[in-house]
């Protein structure tokens, strides 16, 4: 008999509704774990819990699954979502998409919600927590006794145009600008009118320079083009849980530039094409840059190690186990 699995995360565009639309477009048409749309259930917004859900607009949601698979960690809402599956007698996955309190914004206020609400009902409701790298692992197995380790996946269509031929210089960055966590800043660092800057992300930017080009609402299409014309790819981030952007990058044969806290590096020993500087250092950075420019990208490996019908098998094996 076939089960049919409901995701449920907060109503917005980021890692985690990618990570949920990503699942459904690996396991919309299964003939054993079928993942329903993903659907924007009505959300209460809150001050003091980000958001809620009413249970008369999740319960119609719930009753359509056999298995509910709950994202998020930071509000109520993900608490509601977990009661009510469990209420309804349906099996619950979890996921946090876990940054570690000292990267929120608010970490004192993350740590007291996490403890005081979230692991009490993650010990009561989830019968697994699933995790996408190594510290998230370590760190729900001191509160869970079932947790299942499964990476991202190379979400990359691959298009049928031609190859784009490599610019030498150009560095890319794709993230918001304004947005601290990301690193932009970093780019500062970076000797002026020797490197072919490009960005690609919503916000302000915060400085100009005359070698840094900005590319906004840009396709998929136009994405993968500036991926495979350039050289390196930064990914300068205060922290990162994966990193899609990395993927996608090695994917097309560019490589990368993260920073030490970027977990997509519990994955990559032994695949040639990345390196990793420590986060803060400027001179490391820019040091690093001028290393790993141009170098190759051992592409079949990163698909090996990112490949989709392993992870399909490893999320049927979750999912057909409750």
């Amino acid at each position: 008999m076939m089960k049919k699995i409901l995701q449920i995360r907060e109503n917005k565009p980021g890692g985690t509704d990618n990570y949920c639309r990503g699942l459904e477009r690996l396991l919309c048409q299964d003939d054993d774990c079928r993942v329903l749309p993903v659907t924007n259930i009505p959300q209460q917004p809150s001050r003091l819990f980000h958001y809620t859900y009413r249970d008369s607009d999740l319960e119609p949601y719930v009753a359509e699954a056999d298995i509910v698979h709950v994202n998020g960690y930071t509000a109520q809402g993900t608490i509601d979502a977990m009661q009510m599956a469990h209420r309804m007698g349906k099996k619950v996955v979890y996921t946090a998409h876990f940054h570690p309190f000292c990267y929120l914004g608010h970490p004192l206020a993350g740590r007291l919600f996490f403890y005081l609400r979230m692991k009490p009902a993650i010990q009561r409701f989830a019968d697994v927590v699933t995790t996408i790298n190594n510290e998230d692992t370590r760190f729900f197995r001191s509160i869970h006794p079932r947790v299942v380790q499964i990476p991202h996946w190379n979400n990359v269509v691959e298009e049928a145009s031609r190859q784009e031929e490599r610019i030498p210089k150009m560095i890319l960055f794709v993230g918001r600008l304004d947005d601290h966590v990301k690193g932009f800043h970093q780019l500062a660092a970076l000797p002026e009118h020797l490197y072919d800057i490009h960005c690609v992300g919503s916000g302000e930017q915060p400085f100009s320079r005359a070698d840094i080009t900005r590319h906004s609402n840009i396709s998929n299409e136009e994405l993968l083009r500036l991926y495979r014309q350039a050289s390196l790819l930064v990914v300068p981030s205060k922290y990162e849980a994966f990193s899609f952007v990395a993927l996608e990058a090695m994917v097309q044969g560019t490589p990368v530039l993260m920073s030490d806290r970027v977990r997509i590096a519990d994955y990559m020993e032994g695949i040639d094409g990345h390196s990793i500087y420590h986060y803060g250092d400027s001179k490391e950075f820019v040091d690093k840059v001028a290393q790993t420019i141009g170098i190759t990208v051992d592409i079949d490996a990163v698909r090996r190690r990112f490949d989709p019908q392993s992870i399909i098998s490893q999320y049927k094996q979750l999912y057909l186990s409750l």
